[in-house]
């Protein structure tokens, strides 16, 4: 099945041979976005053209280079880096294991201890498990408060027990849309090992909230564009020009020889222009995400459906961690996705994990709460109608599965 869409919610569904118009509703933006149409018809352009390698010393080359360098530049005026600071992946996981890997290859007589915390997405918790498994690194990972942000206490005890050679923290959660203080984290993280290199997991920030890499306190910064209407396959980590790094991938030496390989061109132009789209747009789109959020809420508590939200108080608009007591999340998932309605119970690379949310675990809910919590995501191609539409589904459903359950005596629908 292909899905082909030229404005949100309506899509052309192929199935097979036939094309049936469909009304999309798709609140699962955390996990991917789509394409914005104007970077689309702008990659597929570039898609297109003569496919010049920016490393080739002809003409057409030189013009590949030069996209990529104004690729570069809209980055950099964006996220207030240093054109020399970006580094092009194929994505968030790929960014994060080039980071965390490479920094403790490249450590020298650093620290081999690394500090993280249990609140991370698996791309950071798994390649610190493979630090602490292959390379004989010592990991801890800091406990985060109920509100779902590091606990700072924490951190001080783990960093006056021994101090590290590198640290990692996600800045905005992409479970509960929690958001860390990073400056006051690094700030505390070099008070104890001033040497230590600092990773950032910035992919649920850009595009979405302000960020100044040059006033982060961070050395290194991972995102990727699928998150915010690039399309998928292409990434960024940030690396502070004095920050040490060494290679994952070896070849041709491209990109400093921090990561080698043939440059995408078109991924990465396309993945620059959706970013300077949605920095541009910036406020205004937060406030129309931050009113579908309160819209929602508002109609949950009018329908009296009975809930928990799990998201603190100012945490990103974007995401939305709240559970429904009655009925299972991925009940409720199954029931929604019937009828087009796209919904989460967390994180896409967890998914496979029914009934489990590490970060949920971490912020000490309960196992009945965890099981029928979902994730909302709110973008600024939704309507007040779509939120409508998605309470009105809800509270039906909820009638439907945990009233009638409850009435004859049963446990989770």
């Amino acid at each position: 099945m292909r899905v082909y869409s030229d404005r949100p919610s309506l899509r052309l569904v192929e199935v097979g041979d036939q094309l049936t118009l469909t009304l999309i509703y798709d609140f699962d933006t955390t996990a991917t976005s789509p394409v914005l149409p104007e970077v689309l018809d702008v990659y597929v352009g570039l898609l297109g053209e003569s496919g010049n390698n920016p490393a080739s010393s002809h003409a057409g080359g030189l013009r590949a280079l030069a996209r990529l360098d104004e690729a570069k530049r809209m980055i950099s005026r964006c996220l207030d880096c240093s054109v020399d600071e970006i580094i092009f992946t194929s994505g968030g996981t790929e960014s994060i294991n080039l980071a965390l890997l490479g920094t403790v290859a490249a450590m020298g007589r650093r620290p081999k201890r690394a500090l993280t915390t249990s609140g991370e997405h698996d791309a950071v918790i798994e390649t610190m498990k493979a630090l602490r498994d292959k390379h004989e690194v010592d990991i801890d990972f800091v406990a985060m408060t109920h509100e779902g942000v590091v606990d700072r206490n924490a951190l001080r005890t783990a960093l006056e027990e021994a101090p590290c050679g590198l640290a990692s923290f996600i800045v905005v959660s992409n479970e509960t849309g929690a958001i860390n203080d990073i400056l006051s984290l690094t700030s505390l993280v070099r008070q104890y090992s001033p040497e230590a290199i600092i990773h950032g997991d910035i992919v649920q920030v850009c595009g979405k909230m302000p960020f100044s890499f040059r006033r982060s306190g961070l050395d290194l910064a991972s995102f990727s564009g699928h998150k915010f209407g690039a399309p998928k396959g292409m990434g960024v980590l940030l690396k502070r020009q004095n920050s040490p790094l060494s290679p994952i991938i070896y070849g041709g030496g491209q990109q400093k020889n921090f990561r080698s390989g043939t440059e995408n061109v078109p991924g990465a132009y396309a993945l620059a222009l959706a970013l300077q789209s949605h920095v541009m747009q910036m406020d205004e789109q937060r406030e129309h995400v931050a009113s579908l959020r309160k819209l929602f809420l508002l109609r949950v508590d009018s329908f009296r459906i009975p809930h928990v939200i799990i998201s603190p108080d100012g945490a990103s608009p974007y995401v939305l961690s709240i559970a429904f007591p009655g009925i299972r999340g991925e009940t409720l998932l199954n029931a929604l996705s019937a009828e087009n309605i796209y919904i989460s119970t967390g994180s896409a690379c967890g998914s496979k994990r029914a009934g489990e949310n590490h970060v949920l675990s971490a912020m000490e809910y309960d196992k009945e709460t965890i099981l029928s919590a979902v994730r909302i995501s709110f973008a600024p191609t939704q309507s007040t109608d779509d939120v409508e539409h998605l309470v009105r589904r809800i509270a039906d459903l909820y009638e439907r599965y945990a009233m009638h359950g409850k009435r004859r005596g049963l446990p989770y629908g």
